[in-house]
């Protein structure tokens, strides 16, 4: 629990320290747009469990605000995102699905590089969640809190005053889903998440 709230501690402070350094910056560019993503999920097992596979889901849905500024008035390329995420995760065994809906709260540095009326786009960041619901139910060496980071790339089409984004992201967890000495103090267990979101995603401009 230590690590936990250290982890989210950390979280605020980024972004209060993000937000802070808007009102410092030359105003550059504000967005807020809406996200859909086809997520392929999976967990990593260690020990490693036999017959584990991934999930496809298409019930991904995010509320962003992104802010592009200048460094130091003189390089063009940064910028920061946050927002509010609905995610379908899970993972298979044999025959056996689980589903979570987990809620979370990226944190991405998002740099572009600008050309004709496009952007390309490298992410990297972090988030923090909360695992709300689980198909099989959650017990009591289940964690809900979520923490990870991410890391992608895309391309932005600039339809003034819209732009259309097109990205794959990578999201690997922190996190286990349980508690690793669930079933014996000597035997740790582990069950890390990871997803491969690509999404598709509008964006509204808010001062130009």
């Amino acid at each position: 629990m230590q690590v936990t709230r250290k982890v989210i501690t950390i979280a605020i402070t980024t972004i209060f320290l993000a937000l802070s350094s808007v009102a410092n910056a030359q105003l550059k560019l504000h967005m807020v747009g809406f996200k859909v993503a086809y997520n392929t999920s999976g967990v990593n097992f260690n020990p490693k469990q036999e017959q584990v596979k991934t999930l496809t889901t298409k019930e991904n849905f995010s509320i962003e605000y992104i802010y592009y500024h200048d460094l130091w008035q003189t390089m063009p390329y940064f910028g920061f995102q946050i927002g509010l995420s609905s995610q379908e995760q899970g993972y298979s065994i044999g025959d056996i699905e689980t589903h979570l809906k987990v809620y979370e709260m990226p944190f991405v540095s998002q740099f572009h590089i600008d050309f004709w009326q496009m952007r390309l786009l490298i992410n990297l960041g972090g988030f923090v969640g909360y695992r709300s619901e689980k198909s099989d139910g959650f017990t009591d060496t289940d964690y809900k809190t979520d923490y990870g980071f991410i890391a992608g790339a895309g391309f932005a089409f600039i339809l003034k005053p819209f732009e259309l984004h097109i990205e794959g992201n990578y999201q690997y967890s922190l996190s286990s889903l349980y508690d690793a000495k669930r079933n014996s103090s000597t035997v740790l267990e582990f069950a890390y998440p990871h997803q491969l979101l690509l999404s598709a995603a509008i964006y509204i401009h808010l001062n130009k």
